[in-house]
């Protein structure tokens, strides 16, 4: 089926359509956005002002139109904060509905974090333990402590970031005055909650709205990190966000266009979004939060799904959202599973077995199987320069679980799983921070080596062992047929790895294991 799923903000109205498949799956077909300013002029008032309600009216007939020549076969809409709040939201909903026939649900603000909560779900990775959603919209902010089953705190403030600028916004730009004013009001209202949300019980926070968005968006720009394609997995940290209000505090609004990375639609409430997220990170001791493109209107979506489809329980989750997404894609591009598989186990055998020399943790070996999976999977648009293709592919593609510098790691590794070694002055490479860059010459040098072990596509090695002396590793794989693509391809392949280990790289292939220590070992 086809389903529409709309959601009702006090800053933006969302609509987003996909297909439906009878077992849960979804396939995007559109989304749209609409800065309506819903609650603007009268969140204090508690009341949608006649140009907000008609200003609201206008995007939904016009979402109307999309659902209609798109022959949408069911629609589910929710109103949030200002709907909620004003006096007169009642008769919004119903004006709505006479002009259009969208029936929208006004939600209460648990109703809120619970289907922000199922839009998110999907791309968080519970491995790290609980983690911690905060949706920041115009009127309200979400607070959401969840674990892979169910939410376990659920929090509703009144902190979104046109209620804040409203409250704190007369001066352009906000004196030091009002920060500390704005500060303290966030505080308050957050430090009540420490007792549900103590600081380190989570292990990763995510933002799930526009605003966190663009200021992600901003500091991945201040960095000097390569422009992403798209807003999710961006990473945003304490630092990087004083930065940002120290711009903010020192320039007029007009001039906020030249912060790169800058939404001009936000200039009168993004600072006081930022006053809001930094003061939230503070008070729960996170030090960084990961924006994500999913929200509401994707949980609104989800909802429908459990509503429609009971065989999809709650409690049925994906325990790795990141290898589900690598194999999704491996499937995407035909990759030819076989081999992938072997260069993983191989790759990670060298892991292993050089771990008292590379000294990398298990974050690296996690990233080195998702890239020897990958390896491959530009041969989908030519064998020519495939692992450029791939770099191209992962950078461009939404891989669920997946931080940006995740993804920049990722196809790096892919990008020089062949070919010329990465080094300053390529633009991809320079992006890395210097540990990503000293992780993906050694991942890169051993996915070469494993690639190289299987140069046929056959899987002739059947096991290999490494010793490590002081100016030698010697890798011994055996097979249990003739190898000789793979002796060739492997000494080809080794130079890189000998960089980086600052030792001479002895790779033999036999077909009988190897009995003659390493000299020196």
């Amino acid at each position: 089926m086809r389903v529409a799923a709309i959601d009702v903000g006090t800053n933006s109205v969302h609509l987003l359509v996909a297909d439906v498949a009878p077992d849960g799956e979804i396939r995007l077909v559109e989304k749209a956005r609409e800065q309506v300013e819903l609650g603007r002029g009268g969140l204090d008032r508690n009341l949608l002002t006649d140009d907000a309600m008609e200003r609201g009216r206008a995007a939904l007939r016009s979402f109307k139109q999309a659902i209609d020549g798109l022959d949408v076969d069911a629609v589910t809409a929710a109103a949030t904060s200002a709907v909620r709040e004003a006096r007169n939201g009642s008769q919004f909903v119903r004006s709505v509905r006479e002009e259009t026939g969208i029936h929208i649900k006004v939600i209460s603000g648990p109703a809120e974090a619970r289907l922000i909560y199922l839009g998110c779900r999907a791309d968080l990775d519970f491995a790290r333990g609980y983690a911690l959603l905060l949706d920041l919209g115009g009127g309200s902010a979400e607070l959401i402590l969840c674990d892979s089953a169910q939410p376990l705190v659920q929090r509703s403030l009144p902190l979104g970031h046109i209620r804040l600028a409203e409250a704190f916004g007369d001066e352009d730009p906000p004196s030091p005055r009002a920060w500390k004013a704005l500060r303290a009001h966030v505080r308050a209202k957050l430090l009540p909650l420490q007792n549900e949300i103590p600081a380190g019980r989570f292990g990763t926070f995510t933002g799930t709205s526009g605003a966190v968005r663009t200021l992600a968006r901003m500091a991945t720009l201040a960095r000097g990190e390569q422009v992403p394609t798209h807003d999710h997995g961006l990473i945003l940290r304490p630092a990087e966000l004083q930065r940002l209000i120290r711009q903010f505090s020192s320039m007029k609004r007009s001039r906020y266009a030249e912060i790169p990375g800058m939404d001009a639609r936000r200039r009168d409430t993004l600072p006081f979004a930022a006053g809001m997220v930094l003061e939230t990170m503070k008070v729960f001791g996170a030090n960084e939060i990961v924006a994500s493109e999913r929200s509401l209107r994707d949980g609104l979506l989800q909802d429908w799904i459990l509503a429609n489809q009971p065989e999809l329980a709650l409690s049925k989750t994906v325990a790795w959202p990141r290898m589900r997404a690598v194999l999704h894609m491996m499937d995407r591009y035909q990759v030819d599973r076989p081999h992938a598989e072997k260069v993983r186990d191989l790759a990670l055998r060298l892991f292993d077995e050089l771990q008292t020399v590379h000294e990398l943790d298990g974050e690296a070996r996690r990233m080195l199987e998702f890239s020897a999976l990958l390896h491959d999977v530009g041969h989908h648009i030519s064998g020519e320069s495939h692992n450029r293709h791939g770099q191209y592919l992962i950078q461009h593609s939404r891989l669920t679980g997946f931080t940006a510098p995740q993804v920049a790691l990722l196809g790096n590794v892919v990008r020089y799983h062949r070919g010329g070694r990465p080094k300053r002055g390529q633009a991809t490479y320079d992006a890395l921070s210097k540990i990503q860059q000293r992780t993906l010459q050694w991942l890169a040098g051993i996915l070469r080596v494993a690639d190289g072990l299987d140069r046929s596509h056959q899987q002739p090695v059947q096991d290999l062992s490494v010793e490590v002396g002081v100016d030698e590793l010697r890798v011994d794989a055996t097979t249990t047929e003739q190898a000789h693509l793979e002796r060739w391809a492997v000494q080809r392949r080794k130079r890189l790895l000998e960089r980086i280990a600052g030792r001479t790289v002895r790779i033999l292939v036999h077909d009988e294991p190897p009995s003659t220590p390493l000299d020196g070992a």
